[in-house]
Order: structure tokens, then sequence, then C-alpha cells
């Protein structure tokens, strides 16, 4: 079988005309996939960065099993058997365009087990941040060219589009502003709003201080060309007679806030706009068609559905995994596959969720600097964007989403015999004072000669 997983970073569910954005338009080549597949509507990471999301999706193990739940220049067990690595070992030719191997400052080997192709279009530039899908494409497109003939191979693309600076090509960026309904003035200044060190990155790209709703439309912007991108990538599978064999597995590894709860421009927080992501899977010679399921899944089920898919048995060597397969789902003999996902974060914050189809129970572990409380509760049902904490208006509901939780995570940390993956602490703590705040406590205390 022919295999491609697609991964957008930093893309939003509900910033995609199949997700049910306004503007279906941003995303028209993503939205067809939807339709000759399956989309899931209730894909939610386990984890907020990067890092941490792939180590899961590639080895179908939970954060609470593998550890690694932050940024930090962490070295990843040899003993984790990434998908690459497995197909490999069945037959398949294997490649990535992508460049996870380095994303914490230091390379990290781990990222390149099991290809016997890795292209890194990163490797001219300052930062991988501004790596436009266009290069990803110059790499990927001769490969598949190359290999149209083989029956089983497996191909890895990382697209960087849309995570922040969001640099979209001049028309990307006109569309974005034709179609933007975001205020583009009369906010409040971003200064006042952000917490250092996270401004200083923010202002790094951002020389002409567009305010909030400006970034917003480049946010757009970006999610447009990915997708314009992703596009010519289908064209060439069909061009090649191959698209209908070709499974296809879109999805992004976090989301984004673009100003919800006071988060600007960054991937930290549990709420919906970071841990709700998209999932397409497509493959119309041997999947249905048109077809949308409710289910909750998690970034852990992608290693054993693609393996499913393939045919490939899923090998003891790579021991227990916390994921399961989506094909029952997908064929109609299961509805549900688990009751709720747990969700942590540990690089700017300190945090866990348990999250059910209604409900979202957020655990602060240290103070937030937001202000919010230890203790945050959503009905999703009623409150998609989690405006309002009902913790005292449903207190038994909070009861037993705590215990659930709490039952999960010690059942975890005792199946595997691991310490608790968030007492290693945040990667980097965000000031407590917004930009503005602190410019006025270090005017006062040179006023008072300090």
């Amino acid at each position: 079988m022919k295999i491609i997983l697609i991964a957008v970073d930093t893309l939003r569910a509900d910033r995609l005309g199949c997700y049910g954005y306004k503007k279906a338009s941003i995303s028209p080549h993503i939205n067809a996939l939807a339709e000759r597949g399956i989309l899931f509507e209730e894909m939610i990471a386990e984890n907020n960065v990067t890092q941490s999301a792939f180590v899961t999706m590639m080895t179908g193990k939970n954060p609470h099993q593998h550890g690694i739940v932050n940024m930090k220049p962490t070295r990843i067990s040899p003993k984790l058997i990434p998908l690459a690595q497995i197909l490999q070992k069945n037959g398949y030719q294997t490649a990535a365009v992508d460049c996870n191997y380095k994303i914490t400052g230091q390379p990290n080997p781990w990222f390149k087990k099991g290809y016997q192709t890795y292209m890194d279009p990163s490797e001219q530039l300052n930062t991988h941040f501004t790596l436009p899908a266009q290069e990803i494409n110059q790499k990927a497109i001769p490969w598949i060219k190359k290999h149209r003939n083989v029956s089983n191979f497996f191909l890895f693309l990382h697209y960087w589009e849309p995570h922040y600076p969001y640099m979209p090509d001049n028309s990307f960026a006109k569309w974005a502003e034709q179609h933007s309904t975001s205020r583009t003035s009369k906010e409040v200044p971003l200064k006042a709003v952000m917490r250092e060190p996270l401004w200083s990155f923010i202002q790094k790209y951002n020389p002409r201080e567009y305010p909030a709703g400006k970034i917003r439309q480049l946010y757009d912007g970006s999610v447009k060309q990915a997708d314009h991108y992703i596009g010519e990538l289908i064209s060439t599978l069909s061009d090649l007679g191959i698209l209908n064999e070709t499974l296809i597995v879109l999805v992004a590894d976090h989301g984004e806030s673009l100003g919800e709860h006071r988060i600007y421009f960054d991937h930290h927080g549990l709420y919906e706009p970071t841990i709700h992501v998209p999932l397409i899977i497509s493959c119309p010679d041997k999947l249905p068609k048109n077809k949308r399921i409710t289910a909750l899944c998690q970034h852990a089920d992608l290693l054993p559905t693609i393996l499913d898919i393939a045919g490939v048995k899923t090998p003891k060597a790579i021991g227990p995994i916390d994921g399961r397969s989506l094909l029952p789902v997908i064929e109609g003999k299961q509805q549900e596959i688990r009751p709720f996902v747990i969700s942590c974060e540990a690089n700017w914050q300190l945090k866990r969720c348990i999250r059910t189809h209604q409900w979202k129970l957020i655990q602060s572990l240290e103070k937030d600097v937001y202000g919010n409380p230890r203790w945050e509760l959503y009905n999703l049902k009623q409150d998609p964007a989690e405006n309002k904490n009902v913790l005292k208006q449903y207190p038994n509901v909070a009861r037993k989403l705590k215990n659930q939780m709490n039952l999960w995570v010690k059942s975890m940390l005792t199946k595997y015999k691991k310490k608790d993956p968030l007492t290693c602490g945040i990667k980097v703590r965000l000031h407590r004072a917004t930009v503005a705040e602190e410019e006025k406590v270090k005017q006062r205390l040179s006023e008072l000669g300090y």
C-alpha cells in the first residue's frame, strides 16, 4: 500500500471549511480530501507542542508513557520504535520531508529512525518556522514520481504553515485580507496583553507592529497557502494515476490560540483552539467516502490505524501501545473506542485536562499566569468557546471527571512504572505580568531611585 502521512503544524480544526469555518474557500483541497474520505470530528491532541505530539503519533504511546511533554532538548529512548521503522521492516520504501530532528535546537536522531530517505528542506534557513510549503513539495513530488510504481511506500510530510510567524505569500495574504471579518484596529495593543518571553518572539517577526486582527488574517493566509500546496501534492497523485490507491492521513500536531483566553499566537493552554485538531483519512479504493465520525480519538490512534488499514501486524517488539485502531469505527462496527481523552502541557504552563464529548475539566498544577482558577469546567455542548467556567454549577460532574482523570493517571504510571512526566516542570516560565505592566513597574522603581 502507498501511504502518505501529512502533518500540518499548528492547524486548528475550526479553521478549515470542512470543519465548519465560515470561510469555506480557505481550504478547498483539504475539503475535497474529506469528501473522498473520512473526517473525524473530535480528534484531540494529548499534548500541545510539536515534539511530544510527533512522538505520540509515531509510537502509539501516550505522553504519560513515553515521557515527552515539552520542547526541552530531550533524548528520546531508542527503545521507542516509530511507525516508519515498523513499515520499513515490512518491506516499505520509507521517506520523510521533515525537520523534526532539530526542532528543539539540538539534533535528535530518533526522528530519522526508519527512513531510508530523510530530506530536510530547512537546512539553508535560520529557522524552520519560516519553511514554506512550496519547498516541502519540491522534495516530496520528485520522490513520489520516482516511486510511483513501488507497491508499498510510506512518505511523511511535515508542512509548517500555519505556525507563527504566519508569512504567507502575497496572493494568500491578499485573499485573507479580502475575506477577513476580523478587526485589524481598535484592539488592545499586544504589549498590554502578552507576557515575556513570548512577547519577544512575537515582536521579532512583527516589525510593523501589526495589531492582533491583522495577524489573525495572516494566520488564515497561511492556512490557505498550506491548503494550496497540499492540493498540488494531491493533483500529482491524481496525474500519476495512484490517488485512489494511496492512503492519505492528514492531521495536525496541535492548534493555535489567536487571542482566545488571552493567549495570542501560540499553542499553550488546553482549550479547544489548541487541542482540537483535524484528522482526515482517505483511500477511495479501500475506505468509505464522505463519512464523518464523531468518536473521540487521539494522536496515539494513528499508528494502530495505519497498520490496521495496511494489513501490517503490530509487532510485539514495540511493547504496549495506548492508541486504538479507528478501523472498527470507520467500518461501523463500533461507535466509540474510549469515553474520554486526557491531555497535558508542560512547556509554558503545567496543566492537565480530561475531555469527553460534552465536558472538559482543566487542572492547573501551578498558579496560572493569566489568573485562571486551579480548576475549570466547561460544558462544550452549550459553550463550545469555553467562555463560562461552570464548576460551581456542576460540582458532581467536576468531581466525577476529577476522579476519572486521577484514576487514569495513576493507572498509567503504575502500568508503565513511570514518574508523572509533568513533574519534570515547564520548559520556559511565562512572566506573570504583561509587558506593559512590567514597564510600569520598572518606571516606578526608577522614579524611586532603584
